[in-house]
Order: C-alpha cells, then structure tokens, then sequence
C-alpha cells in the first residue's frame, strides 16, 4: 500500500493466547469488543506495521466481523474510509483466492512487460520508509490486573501512571469477579507512546499489592 516491501522481520505480532473471557467482558461492558487486527499505517516519520489484539468501539462497522468473515478497513485522504468485506475461510472462499492468484501469475506471464504494477508500484520505484518500532507508536491502552483488596491499591497504580504522563479515561473493579484474596482492576488510558505504557506496567507488577503480570490490549477508534 504504501510502496514498500515487508519486512516481516520488522512486523510487531501478539497473538490471542493471554485474552481471558474476563477481558472479553470487560470490553463489553466498556463499549468495545475485542478483534485481532493486521494494522497498517502511515505516519509522519515512517509506517507502523503490526498485528495484535485489538479494542475497537462496538458500533463501528469492522466490529460487526464476525464467524469466518474478514474485512479490509483502507483510510485514504480523499474518499475517507472504505470497508471490504467478505469470507476469508473455508474450501470455496480458499480456492477462489488461490485461483484468483493464479489468474494473475498467468496473466502476467503473457503480459510482455506491459501490464500495470498493483497500486502503481513496481520493484523499481519502490520506497525506502521506516518501519516504526512498537515502542514508538502511539495508542490508547487496556491494562488490567489482579490486586490485592487493600485501600490505596488504585491510588498506587494512579500514581505511577500519573508520574509518567498518562491519564486515565475509565476505571471498573467488579466484585463479583474476586477471586479469593484478588480483585480484577481494568482500566482505560488516553492516548499515549507504548514505552511510556511498558515502563508504567514494569513499575506496577512491582507492587506487592499486585499479583501476577498486567494484561494490555491496545485500543484503536478508527
């Protein structure tokens, strides 16, 4: 899309394996709903290429994507955001795709040299662009944790964010979810770089009053 060929050495991935249904209905209960996106973004001093767990709001459309249904979300500047959607699993779906791409191999193999690049890029007008390391980007974040029910725990955790200039937009701690001695703590941060957040998540697993690792799930509004 943007002209440059990937790297998948340089691609941020994060898979599903430490979601709980815990942070499933936490979402819910806070307006979002949990996908795993493939992201693509220009920016000012590069691209951000990665893919991860992901809350999105549940009234946008790519929320709504569910059973084997993938969708393709392309922002451009002048047409805004277009949505592709369509099943991207099973024997049909798989082999209209695989000779789709046949299709086109063949196609261009009796092309002679004359048939046009996809998206205008070719492997000789290809661009040098950065790939932005995970550290840098900048997102909104989930983070919860299990903490002692102690008085002070929150404002412990408060402060450490607070310190390190990220402000929190929600807070939930649910009773019902104890679990013996422990309370669920999740909340929601404004926008903020990610080495910020790792450092906020190192500093808060140190606590005694905290058990266990932080559980972070980037937020994106589209």
């Amino acid at each position: 899309a943007f002209g440059v060929p990937l790297q998948f050495d340089k691609v941020y991935t994060e898979g599903i394996s430490k979601l709980a249904p815990l942070d499933i209905k936490n979402a819910a209960e806070l307006g979002y709903i949990i996908k795993n996106l493939g992201i693509a973004r220009m920016q000012p001093d590069g691209i951000e290429v990665r893919v991860h767990p992901t809350l999105i709001p549940q009234e946008k459309l790519i929320a709504k994507v569910d059973g084997v249904m993938n969708a393709v979300l392309v922002e451009g500047d002048a047409v805004g955001q277009t949505l592709y959607y369509g099943a991207g699993a099973g024997s049909e779906a798989t082999a209209s795709a695989v000779i789709s791409d046949l299709v086109d191999i063949a196609r261009n193999k009796n092309s002679e040299g004359v048939s046009v690049p996809y998206l205008g890029f070719t492997p000789q007008n290809m661009r040098e662009l950065r790939v932005i390391p995970i550290a840098e980007i900048n997102s909104a974040y989930y983070l919860r944790m299990m903490a002692e029910d102690h008085p002070g725990v929150l404002a412990k955790v408060a402060s450490i964010l607070s310190d390190l200039g990220i402000n929190i937009e929600s807070v939930t701690q649910k009773e019902r979810d104890r679990q013996g001695d422990l309370i669920p703590l999740a909340m929601l941060t404004h926008e903020v770089q990610e080495q910020k957040i790792n450092a906020a998540i190192a500093q808060i697993e140190a606590l005694d009053a905290i058990r266990g690792s932080v559980m972070r799930i980037r937020v994106e509004q589209f």
